[in-house]
């Protein structure tokens, strides 16, 4: 097997969350949209358990189904297209497959050469990321998902400062599916999400919560068609939270000094609000392409 143990862990708007660094199950209740205003406001080696957390269980690795890397869904076989400008070595990859509540994941020296039916090369250059209608994720875990998790450059879960520089510039596209969580700023210590920046056809919308269940969702309009490629950029630099959609400022917090002292890091890749945990899917829910992937640490 291509797969490798390590840190999972998640994050999940529309329902109240739970769970523990190194776990799935993060996240909180959807909130209303509103006006964007200045506001106030464990880690798992590879093949270990989780810590961290309150509620959690720790990951374990699996085989992806059958061990196959040319699964089909709906007729279609996975290519291998030209690399995309992806640093895998700051990677983890967490997958919707494995088995019971601990779902696969794949450690970063696996990752440049690991294909399957969820996470391949596409002709076009771009690494797809596809999240099935149902799949494996942990106990208190509501979605299952196809994203990647920031990785420290030395090893273990990365975990910075708000009051440094940290930004990530993702350029990509949405090919199937809406209110498609595509990239994260994670709240480490607190297990829960930071910001989520959804994609639906309509428009973007970030997710914000400082407290677990106390989120809420703001509209950032800047709708882009499927098919249609985009870039942004998540930044919590100096103490603010930013997010800007194809060089358009669209969202800017300052979050409370109490969430301020927490650690954090990125996430990207497919983490789709409209899956479910369950048995193994192989037809898609969505489909996500990152042409680059792009993260700045001073």
């Amino acid at each position: 097997s291509a797969c490798s143990g390590g840190m999972i862990e998640g994050s999940s708007s529309g329902v109240p969350g739970t769970g523990g660094d190194g776990n799935f199950g993060a996240g909180g209740s959807s909130g209303s949209g509103g006006a964007v205003v200045e506001g106030t406001g464990g880690v798992v080696t590879d093949g270990g358990a989780g810590t961290g957390g309150s509620d959690g269980t720790g990951g374990t690795t699996m085989a992806p189904p059958d061990g196959s890397a040319d699964q089909q869904s709906d007729g279609f076989i996975p290519t291998n297209g030209p690399p995309p400008a992806i640093d895998y070595s700051i990677w983890q990859l967490q997958l919707p497959t494995g088995s019971g509540t601990s779902p696969t994941t794949v450690g970063a020296i696996e990752l440049p050469t690991f294909s399957n039916l969820y996470f391949y090369k596409a002709d076009d250059g771009g690494q797809i990321f596809m999240d099935p209608v149902t799949g494996i994720t942990t106990t208190n875990s509501v979605h299952p998902r196809t994203e990647l998790r920031e990785m420290a450059p030395g090893g273990g879960g990365a975990a910075w400062s708000a009051s440094g520089t940290n930004t990530m510039t993702v350029k990509g596209k949405v090919l199937k599916g809406s209110s498609v969580t595509i990239a994260q700023v994670f709240n480490g210590p607190s297990s829960i999400t930071l910001a989520e920046l959804q994609y639906s056809s309509g428009g973007f919308t970030l997710f914000y919560e400082e407290a677990r269940g106390q989120g809420g969702s703001t509209g950032l309009g800047n709708a882009v068609p499927l098919n249609t490629p985009y870039t942004f950029t998540m930044s919590l630099t100096k103490n603010i939270l930013t997010v800007s959609i194809n060089g358009k400022s669209v969202f800017t917090r300052t979050p409370s000094a109490g969430t301020l002292g927490s650690k954090f890091y990125f996430k990207v890749g497919n983490y789709d609000q409209t899956t479910s945990k369950g048995a193994i899917s192989t037809t898609a829910r969505s489909t996500v392409e990152v042409y680059s992937a792009a993260v700045v640490h001073q």
